[in-house]
């Protein structure tokens, strides 16, 4: 592999390290062709970053910075020697970890980039579909995303999905920031246990936006029997089979946390008018704090009205039976650890 244009042309890079799949010299050069070859300035986003290929060949061309976003520690040494090779490692910036949690960083850092490359594995390549949200926050005006697949896309549910190119067995799809609006909700709870009324909720507020984030906090008020990211666990199996639907641990501020996640509002259930009140406080202050922040409210189902964590608890602690009041895939958890027989969840 070589840089094919621009200062460092010819450069040859380090060998490919195992298991990484990176992009061939002939769509580098077609993919850089069709972007315009050269650029003037501007920073460059490397995802799932391989070998680096991409980000340097667009610092090649032009491109005043880029930040390279790779989790195997093996990978991440080859850009380094990429970068010596090819003079760029005062322009750069590597970072280590899982891409979704490196992108909420970016965007609390404020960062912005004209060009972001997203070139996953393909074994994760549905992984590109929850981060779209998070990529327009960091997109500058004008800027692209680049995305390579092993397979065509498909329109997402905003039903926008750029221009794409086929190279041999690649596919190359082109968004500018208009092809990345999404209407993204954040559902927030403590969810200690999550109940059929919550995944009620969370089914239909993915019906009405392009991407929903369940954002599970901790609950101060009183000590939960699952840790925060034990309760997201349980709620990631039941959500399973919804593609626009993640699931997140919050930390700190709703407002920052939605703000983090490219959120235009909330979703939050109301079980009965009573409800209404305190959660119209909640919404009016959270909006004083981000203007740009709208919640909604989904009015629970009927047969979901009288339903509630603390109810499931303390029914599950004086062992009443709690079939129909979770969901099925977590009844048995909740019944083990909401019971007082033990503490954790077998084989965690």
């Amino acid at each position: 592999m070589r840089v094919i244009a621009g200062s460092a042309r010819g450069t040859r890079l380090a060998p490919v390290p195992k298991g990484v799949r990176p992009t061939s010299d002939r769509v580098r050069e077609s993919l850089f062709n069709a972007l315009g070859q050269f650029f003037e300035g501007g920073g460059v986003l490397d995802l799932y970053a391989g070998t680096g290929a991409l980000g340097i060949e667009a610092l090649s061309r032009g491109s005043g910075l880029a930040v390279f976003v790779e989790r195997d520690r093996r990978a991440r040494t080859v850009i380094l020697e990429n970068l010596r090779r090819t003079g760029f490692a005062e322009k750069a910036e590597v970072i280590g970890g899982e891409v979704e949690a490196v992108l909420g960083r970016l965007v609390g850092r404020g960062e912005r980039f004209h060009l972001i490359f997203a070139d996953p594995p393909y074994r994760i390549a549905a992984e590109v579909g929850g981060i779209l949200h998070r990529l327009r926050s960091l997109l500058a005006p004008g800027g692209r995303v680049v995305i390579e697949s092993g397979e065509a896309p498909v329109e997402g549910a905003g039903g926008k999905k750029g221009v794409t190119r086929r190279y041999g067995g690649t596919f190359v799809s082109i968004l500018g920031r208009s092809e990345l609006t999404m209407i993204v909700a954040v559902c927030p709870g403590s969810f200690d246990p999550v109940t059929t009324g919550h995944l009620d909720v969370i089914r239909r507020a993915s019906k009405i936006f392009d991407h929903v984030v369940v954002a599970v906090g901790s609950n101060r008020r009183k000590q939960a029997r699952l840790s925060a990211v034990e309760r997201a666990r349980l709620i990631e199996k039941v959500t399973s089979d919804m593609d626009n639907v993640s699931v997140e641990v919050m930390e700190g501020l709703l407002v920052d946390f939605a703000r983090e996640q490219g959120a235009q509002a909330i979703v939050k259930g109301l079980r009965a008018v009573s409800d209404f009140e305190s959660e119209f406080e909640q919404a009016q202050l959270n909006r004083t704090m981000f203007p740009e922040l709208e919640t909604v409210f989904i009015m629970a189902s009927a047969e979901h009205s009288f339903l509630s964590s603390s109810a499931v608890r303390e029914i599950a602690s004086l062992g009443g039976e709690v079939r129909g009041l979770v969901p099925e895939g977590v009844l048995e958890t909740v019944r083990q650890i909401y019971s007082g027989q033990d503490g954790k969840i077998q084989g965690s």
